[in-house]
């Protein structure tokens, strides 16, 4: 692998000497921390030989190549950036390090081969720099949802990408699919990885990584060992009076007429037990509080009961929304009634 810092930031370019010096030790692990989006980090034991096998998995899905320029443009401490380390030193590829900003490639003048990023650094380098992203050949895109109207943004200017599906568990992603010009409704496998349908979920058998019939709280629809549609999270549902409301779908409807980054979220109530709020990033938007703005939703159920605003949302390392903390800072009288 040859190594370049495209940043003088000494965090950044310790945080890769650390883990580099980690990977050569003589122990036959590392540890990695989930992104805590959702709940308290936890503290995950990688084995050297499962990292390495997934790595080599994904080089060959993607036909990498010796010698290709990779960018590394993700916090080096989360499982996302330590894999682009061990996909590049294991394939010989050259690997330059930029600071994990909104847009990585705002400044870039080397043309690169392989990147990976997140959602929302995704949204920004198309908002500032697309022609640079249609000149790179193989885009991974992980760590949350694209959202619908990145997608379209995608298709106007004829570029594809690859969103992955995966969790710290699984040593970063185990399926792939292709977001953009070239839209695939289905994730398919990497070739070491087969699936199954266990109770409508997700069922994982990747015996090279070390992970035999792992069910994940992925609702999905299994179309054959290697290609799945994923569904949502199914402990990401709110039972409001009795009806479940799954999280993920919901959103996804909401971001179609809602251009502000959003995240729904549950709320204890005594008569429903649990309720549906909004919580929108930025200023207080009267319409956003009319019922009759919601009448696109296919279920009237599903209209949330009250909104709130944040400025900026509170982000993971790794650049997902981090829903607890968001939610957590908003008191009650920050809520309105939607009418």
């Amino acid at each position: 692998m040859n190594l370049q810092f495209l940043t003088n930031n000494v965090q950044i370019k310790e945080q890769v000497a650390s883990f580099i010096r980690e990977w050569e030790d003589e122990s036959s692990f590392f540890d990695s921390k989930t992104s805590g989006s959702t709940g308290t980090p936890k503290t995950i034991r990688i084995e050297k030989k499962h990292a390495e096998a997934s790595a080599q998995a994904t080089i060959n899905f993607l036909q990498l190549h010796a010698s290709d320029n990779a960018l590394l443009c993700l916090n080096p401490e989360t499982i996302g950036g330590k894999m682009m380390i061990v996909r590049s030193w294991i394939n010989c590829m050259n690997l330059y390090v930029e600071e994990p900003t909104a847009n990585p490639l705002k400044n870039a003048v080397i043309s690169f081969d392989f990147i990976a990023i997140a959602p929302i650094q995704l949204a920004a380098i198309l908002q500032e720099s697309p022609e640079k992203l249609r000149k790179i050949r193989c885009v991974i895109v992980g760590g949350g949802a694209i959202s619908e109207a990145t997608g379209q943004r995608l298709k106007q200017e004829r570029i594809t990408v690859f969103q992955t599906f995966g969790m710290t568990e699984t040593i970063s992603h185990i399926a792939l699919r292709k977001v953009g010009y070239e839209e695939e409704t289905a994730y398919t496998t990497l070739r070491t990885v087969t699936i199954k349908d266990v109770g409508g979920n997700l069922c994982i058998h990747a015996p090279l990584i070390g992970i035999r019939e792992l069910i994940t709280n992925d609702a999905v629809e299994v179309l054959n060992d290697h290609q799945f549609k994923w569904i949502g999270r199914t402990d990401f549902v709110i039972n409001s009076g009795g009806i479940k409301i799954q999280i993920e779908e919901l959103e996804k409807q909401l971001q179609q007429f809602i251009p502000q980054k959003l995240f729904v979220h549950p709320k204890k109530d005594e008569k429903l037990g649990e309720k549906i709020v909004l919580i929108v990033e930025g200023t207080e938007q009267d319409f956003l509080a009319s019922k009759t703005f919601y009448t696109f939703l296919e279920n009237r159920y599903h209209v949330p009961k009250e909104v709130g605003f944040i400025p900026n949302f509170i982000l993971t390392p790794s650049h997902k929304i981090n829903r607890i903390a968001n939610f957590e800072q908003l008191d009650e009288h920050c809520f309105k009634q939607i009418l």
